[in-house]
């Protein structure tokens, strides 16, 4: 994970020498031009958030997470000052060393004009999942005119089913105080199906770490797991992908994550139901305190795990912390701070919880796909988290006691829009 990241920090901030190499102007060709931005922004399909700093960015380049065989549109309004553009896309990849970055160019798009804005339409003909990059030309150099209101939306036809594999790393059945691993795997499955009301859930699997037929070794069975501390990988991303349940969403379940308040993490638009990055949802029976460590009760770690599984089919949190969206590197903050709320409209906002210091933290590492987690507050505030008009939806970002909650209807139309996109 931390060599992946690594690699794609250079691909963001220090941008890639083949960008800055020019374009082919040979007259037999196509002309191309590369994007330069260093692509610190980018889209996942179907978020309804503002996204000001990719749609100021997408002429000189920002990146698009496209899944094979899906049909993308990507649209902004129109500048009546200038021409349409021409959406150039590349497919951005690593090359055999693992060490160099390339760009391909994948194809040159002209616009469809409707209700005054550019719609730019593609299929995705990639085998699996890639990261794409975008520049937008005009007259053989980039556009000058004004992007605003982007969208980036995606049509997937694979199924709108999906199982769900538990995996217990450690001595989960140990750490459980007042239930087992099996009462904890039935009501977990109920709830699920009780609330992803626009999908369908086949069956819940549980599997042990320690039982992996490769991995099993290097997760014992007669300790407790901490993600982050047994291991750098705090997703515990390697066992995604199941043997034999390749395509089940796969859940980790550990003693805590060691991260103080932290209940649960997935990265935002996982867009994999397969192995590797971005293939699981870590949750503790634990969780790390100022005092040590507290046990989570079932229902704390049920409302964690559809929660956080909320952001793995692309749900952001209704109200934005400040560690949702800060980006630093080299002390230089990317984050994109238009992206305060969800915007959907059937989902409030918590504008005291924007103002208030409580919106910090942690610090997010920068990742393709940003870390997600559910927070517990600890600190005494005279902020009162339970009068946010948001509080009893799933994505609200912190825990608040005695609230019955739900998702909107908007909501569980993407979490199905994005399921039927991710191969499986």
């Amino acid at each position: 994970m931390k060599n992946f990241c690594k690699k794609f920090c250079v691909l963001y901030f220090l941008g890639l020498v083949l960008f800055l190499a020019g374009c082919g102007d040979e007259p037999d060709k196509e002309f191309i031009l590369y994007p330069d931005s260093g692509l610190a922004f980018g889209l996942f399909p179907n978020d309804y958030a503002k996204n000001d700093s990719s749609a100021a960015n997408l002429a000189h380049g920002i990146t698009l997470i496209v899944h094979p065989n899906a049909t993308y549109q990507l649209s902004f309004d129109v500048d009546p000052n200038f021409e349409a553009p021409k959406l150039q896309l590349f497919r951005i990849f690593m090359s055999d060393n693992g060490e160099d970055l390339h760009a391909q160019p994948v194809r040159t798009l002209d616009p469809v004009v409707k209700n005054g804005r550019y719609i730019y339409s593609f299929v995705c003909e990639e085998r699996e999942n890639a990261l794409w990059a975008t520049s937008l030309i005009q007259n053989n150099t980039y556009y000058e005119g004004r992007v605003s209101n982007i969208r980036f939306t995606g049509e997937g036809a694979y199924s709108d089913h999906f199982s769900i594999n538990l995996i217990l790393v450690g001595n989960i059945e140990d750490e459980l105080e007042e239930f087992t691993a099996k009462e904890l795997a039935t009501n977990l499955l109920a709830e699920y199906r009780k609330l992803y009301t626009s999908v369908t859930i086949d069956t819940l699997y549980i599997n042990q770490a320690a039982e992996h037929p490769t991995l099993g070794k290097t997760y014992p069975a007669n300790e407790p797991w901490i993600a982050g501390r047994s291991s750098d990988d705090i997703m515990v991303s390697e066992l995604g992908g199941w043997p034999g349940l390749e395509n089940a969403l796969d859940i980790t379940l550990v003693h805590f994550i060691d991260q103080e308040g932290i209940l649960g993490y997935s990265n935002l638009f996982s867009a994999n139901l397969g192995k590797g990055l971005g293939s699981t949802v870590v949750l503790g029976t634990h969780i790390k305190t100022p005092a040590g460590e507290e046990a989570l009760d079932m229902q704390g770690i049920i409302e964690t795990a559809l929660h956080e599984t909320g952001h793995f089919f692309g749900l952001r949190h209704t109200t934005a912390t400040r560690a949702d969206i800060e980006t630093i590197f080299d002390d230089y903050d990317f984050g994109d701070y238009s992206n305060l709320e969800d915007g959907l409209e059937d989902t409030p906002s918590c504008n005291s919880l924007v103002a208030t210091s409580l919106t910090k933290v942690q610090r997010t590492d920068f990742r393709i796909n940003r870390l997600m987690p559910r927070i517990r507050i600890f600190a005494n505030s005279s902020f009162k988290i339970e009068d946010c008009p948001d509080a009893g939806n799933y994505m609200f970002p912190l825990t608040v006691e005695n609230k019955t909650l739900s998702f909107s209807k908007q909501q569980l139309a993407i979490i199905r829009q994005n399921l039927m996109i991710f191969p499986h």
